[in-house]
């Protein structure tokens, strides 16, 4: 199956603006912050078996796209089901070690050795996938250098890694765990060509998280 990547997105995505989602009340900053987020990451690093359900955008400077996201991870298994607008275009990708899958609605079925180089292929894009694994849960990915800075109640705000500049806009809670419900990634996309001749232009993936799903 040969992919485009222009024809690609217009079947999938259609340009939508992204609604504001419910913030947490606000309360009083903690006392100390580094302290706080030091159990928390604690907390949240055994996580490996969870689903969200929400709304994955990429922007470029004059283009938008949005779909539906429902991405179930079981440990290092991931299923990513994505779905344009009133249903329609529906694109499966999943992954399990050393390998992966895309298939789209017509069952044409794309094999690679990871989801990350599936899109890449898609799309002429590197979409962070093995980041977001991390950020969606509000931490950095673990074994890769990061900067981060910390908000006033020890949860992550910002965090540059793997070449991407990550802010958390939103947490919500979901049971006993305070997770993000908005989270941005942006960087300088590479390969991309552009009706003025350049070859980079910044792209931009906006992740809503409505629904959150922990096994115990």
């Amino acid at each position: 199956m040969k992919l485009n990547g222009r024809s690609f997105l217009f079947s999938l995505f259609s340009f939508l603006s992204l609604p504001g989602c419910v913030s947490l009340p606000e309360r009083p900053p903690v006392e100390n912050p580094a302290a706080v987020w030091q159990a928390r990451a604690a907390s949240l690093r055994p996580l490996a078996d969870w689903e969200i359900q929400g709304r994955l955008s990429l922007r470029t400077a004059d283009e938008g796209w949005q779909a539906a996201l429902t991405w179930s991870r079981r440990q290092d298994r991931h299923r990513i089901d994505l779905t344009g607008p009133l249903g329609h275009g529906h694109l499966r990708l999943t992954q399990e070690p050393g390998a992966a899958e895309l298939r789209d609605a017509d069952q044409n079925v794309t094999r690679d050795s990871s989801v990350q180089q599936l899109l890449l292929r898609a799309t002429g894009w590197q979409i962070p996938l093995e980041g977001l694994n991390y950020w969606v849960l509000g931490l950095p990915a673990p074994d890769v250098s990061n900067r981060l800075a910390l908000d006033a109640w020890g949860r992550l705000e910002t965090l540059e890694q793997l070449g991407w500049d990550v802010r958390f806009l939103e947490y919500a809670r979901y049971g006993e765990y305070e997770l993000p419900s908005k989270v941005f990634i942006k960087r300088a996309a590479q390969g991309v060509a552009l009706p003025n001749g350049a070859d980079r232009l910044t792209l931009e993936v906006r992740l809503v998280i409505e629904r959150w799903v922990i096994a115990k």
